[in-house]
């Protein structure tokens, strides 16, 4: 008898597997919408099916042992593979699930050499195991979502290195063959004993290695959702802050800050309802989201009041993509039950170079937006080096002197059109 008893390794494995497929089945119980829970536990149940026919197989063939015992197992592990492409919110290959198990079943029950030979199903078997073990790291290793998580490395280490061991036993198989016609019985090689406790601490590893990146996934999720507007989708004012101030401490010079303010917001809460008012946030964010360049972040402050910051761009680029999204937000048309609305904004800008804390860019920006509003809004000022504000773009800079409000346009639901009119009285 060897070191290790093979058949106590086997329960070993069983009970894990039992214990895992019961953890996954409760969260899955308390979280319906997540498939790859309900894939997970069916397939540690699976595989603890599986584990206790291979466990009372005995000498020789037979379908329910051998056949149905290891496919079960491959089974099990192709579920995993499935899981995981549910997680990463990919489609499920179910025919490729199903193609390692049923390819099994059909050799070892019609063919006469692998119901004869244990050495032919042990190489089948070893590399159906491989495929699918590989499949499994592909899976993490290849998307974006898994490499944020850490425990996404010791999930792809742990299949790997299952698959490794699995293919491992070609060779040994063939130079040092097992007692018989099946794995049965304790007096087999070492290195098969040691290859099945590796099986064990697979089983064990894995679980964990799962549980972790669930939990892993739901602290991503709570953080993404404590630093993004419900409404809107952009960051929230403690996200972008937090993000400016690392930008400010790793890239202190250079940049541009946009403070952006929907003009009359009250007055069209006001007037359309609140719901036309969450409408023209959700418009406006993404008007802005979609016209600043790769690298910049976008944030909504609070209420009516955004924020970008530009990294590496100077005033005048900053100057141009304000009065873009100005100019393009103008034109938006929002169809509501008591007319068709229009809106405008206003913009300050302030350059981050010589300003070394966030608290000092957004007054500036600050006072920038402040005298956009007071020169009649819809228009982008900036601020100067020696903070005086400037005006930088609007629709016509000739009547700025006039100090003229901003205006709400509004065309009844017959399409007359209403002439526009100061939003206050």
């Amino acid at each position: 008898m060897g070191p290790l008893h093979t058949p106590t390794i086997m329960f070993s494995s069983f009970a894990t597997l039992l214990i895992f497929g019961a953890f996954f089945g409760l969260a899955w119980w308390q979280e319906r919408r997540s498939l790859e829970l309900l894939l997970w536990s069916s397939a540690f149940f699976t595989g603890a099916i599986g584990f206790v026919l291979l466990a009372v197989r005995g000498d020789g063939y037979q379908f329910v042992t051998i056949s149905l015992g290891n496919a079960l197992a491959v089974l099990a592990l192709s579920m995993i593979w499935l899981g995981l492409r549910a997680f990463d919110d990919r489609s499920l290959k179910i025919v490729w699930a199903l193609a390692g198990p049923i390819l099994w079943i059909a050799v070892t029950y019609f063919s006469d050499h692998f119901r004869d030979s244990v050495t032919s199903r042990i190489v089948l078997y070893s590399v159906l195991i491989f495929v699918y073990s590989a499949l499994v790291a592909f899976e993490v290793l290849r998307s974006d979502n898994f490499l944020k998580l850490p425990s996404a490395y010791i999930v792809a280490f742990v299949f790997v290195s299952h698959g490794v061991f699995y293919l491992i036993r070609i060779p040994l198989i063939l130079l040092w063959p097992l007692a018989g016609n099946s794995a049965s019985g304790t007096q087999q090689p070492l290195w098969y004993q040691f290859v099945t406790f590796e099986l064990f601490l697979h089983c064990l590893a894995g679980g964990f290695a799962f549980f972790a990146l669930v939990k892993e996934r739901t602290q991503q999720r709570y953080k993404r959702a404590s630093e993004t507007d419900a409404l809107t989708g952009v960051p929230n004012r403690r996200a972008f802050l937090d993000q400016l101030d690392q930008h400010l401490a790793t890239t202190p010079t250079g940049g541009a800050f946009l403070y952006l303010d929907i003009d009359h917001f009250k007055t069209i809460n006001d007037r359309f309802g609140h719901a036309v008012g969450d409408e023209v946030l959700i418009d406006f964010a993404d008007v802005v989201s979609r016209s600043v360049p790769g690298g910049a972040f976008v944030a909504r402050l609070g209420g009516e009041e955004f924020a970008v910051c530009l990294p590496g761009s100077g005033g005048k680029k900053a100057i141009l993509l304000a009065n873009d999204i100005r100019a393009v937000f103008e034109g938006r048309r929002f169809v509501t039950p008591k007319g068709v609305l229009s809106a405008t904004v206003s913009i300050g800008i302030a350059e981050m170079a010589g300003r070394s804390t966030s608290h000092e860019i957004i007054c500036a920006a600050d006072a920038a937006l402040y005298a956009a509003k007071a020169a009649g809004r819809n228009n982008v000022w900036s601020i100067e080096n020696n903070g005086t504000p400037q005006f930088a773009a609007g629709p016509d800079h000739r009547d700025l002197s006039s100090n003229r409000p901003a205006q709400l346009s509004l065309r009844t639901s017959g399409g007359t059109a209403a002439p526009r009119q100061s939003a206050f009285p």
